[in-house]
């Protein structure tokens, strides 16, 4: 198959052109719209405000145009079948391409309570006067929008538990038996709404704030109503874990959330501080006791309900023990040594250790006496004559 090249094809269109007017013939080439697309996507106000209120209208404006074009837009009382007096006009202005064009209308609302209907209109001005398309392809040009207008909002503040304090405006209220709060609050200005961070209950159970749905966490957060609203919190029930001990660092108290695992660990044995750690005195772990019983070092447990465990832990005095003993011996011996020495004789002639054998008796009283005797030790008679010694 042979290929026709661009210049072959341009060459024939001319060929064509040419005989189509030599013959006489004309054509009409279609001509495509300047503005191909011109629709009110969107109308952006509050969905409530208080009657004779500034209020602000956003009118989201999608546009396609070929070339320059100008648009305006429009507010109207009223829905599009029954239109009531124009509310407010844009300036004109020149578009081109495509894209989003953004309007803000401000507008005083009606004194009385009640809907009010509005309805915005894109308007493209073509040969003299302003247009808008209707059909759904190229527009719709126009939209309708619905507010509230009265004075006070709705406001229910969901905590799903009961008796719960919430304080809105200074004021506090309790949460319903349905956990609940409801108030009616001015619509267009600042409300502060706060809830405790905790509330701590007499048996070591306490609720803590876990945030908002909407993902904020603050327990104090400003609300401006634009109409009814409904906002969810929630709290989540923690549990108090008490672990006892002679050592400081096993003595502690800490909240957990309800259903948490937890482990407890100890070391097998904690040396002493002080003078006592320098003789090597140590604590020896024993077990734990209390709302569990284990002598493992570690041991994993479930906080459904408050806890008081103890860590239990002895002296060890074995360092100082044997080498007491030792010591204790070695100077024990020593001093009975020493007392065995003081007590015994110390002669410095042999002669000394033997006593004097009696000579003869006293002739006073016939009781023994020795040669080295000049008295009778038992009488005290003089001794010495001859009469005085018998043998």
């Amino acid at each position: 198959m042979r290929v026709v090249s661009s210049r072959e094809l341009v060459a024939a269109v001319l060929v064509f052109l040419v005989a189509v007017s030599m013959s006489g013939l004309s054509i009409a080439l279609a001509e495509e719209p300047n503005v191909g697309l011109l629709r009110v996507s969107d109308v952006r106000h509050p969905r409530q405000v208080a009657p004779a209120a500034q209020v602000s209208f956003v009118i989201d404006v999608e546009y396609a145009i070929r070339f320059n074009a100008t648009v305006r837009t429009s507010l109207f009382d009223g829905s599009p079948g029954n239109l009531g007096a124009e509310l407010w006009h844009s300036d004109p202005l020149v578009l081109s391409a495509g894209g989003d064009q953004l309007w803000t209308a401000n507008l005083t609302a009606p004194s009385s309570e009640g809907e009010w209907t509005l309805t915005a209109f894109a308007y493209y001005f073509e040969k003299g006067e302003w247009k808008y398309f209707t059909d759904p392809d190229q527009g719709p040009g126009f939209a309708q929008t619905k507010l509230k207008v009265a004075p006070l909002a709705a406001l229910e503040i969901d905590l799903g538990l009961s008796d719960i304090p919430v304080k809105v405006d200074g004021s506090t209220a309790r949460t319903s038996s349905l956990g609940t709060v409801n108030v009616q609050l001015p619509v267009g200005v600042a409300h502060q709404i706060t809830v405790q961070l905790a509330l701590l209950f007499d048996n070591s159970t306490r609720l803590v704030f876990a945030g908002w749905q909407d993902g904020s966490n603050d327990t104090q957060r400003t609300l401006i109503l634009d109409g009814d609203l409904k906002i969810s919190g929630s709290y989540r029930t923690q549990y108090l874990l008490r672990v006892s001990s002679v050592l400081s660092a096993y003595s502690y108290s800490e909240w957990y959330d309800a259903g948490s695992n937890i482990t407890l660990r100890a070391d097998d044995s904690v040396p002493m501080s002080g003078v006592f750690g320098t003789f090597g005195l140590r604590y020896v772990f024993r077990g734990w006791s209390g709302d569990i019983e284990s002598t493992a070092r570690s041991v994993t447990l479930i906080v459904n309900k408050p806890r008081a465990i103890n860590a239990n832990f002895d002296v060890d005095y074995t360092p100082i023990v044997i080498p007491a003993i030792l010591l204790f011996g070695i100077v024990g011996g020593a001093m009975l040594a020493v007392l065995r020495k003081r007590r015994s004789p110390t002669p410095t002639a042999i002669e000394e250790e033997v006593e004097d054998e009696p000579v003869g008796v006293c002739g006073n009283c016939g009781e023994p006496i020795e040669e080295s005797w000049t008295h009778c030790v038992h009488c005290g008679k003089a001794l010495g004559s001859s009469e005085s010694v018998q043998s």
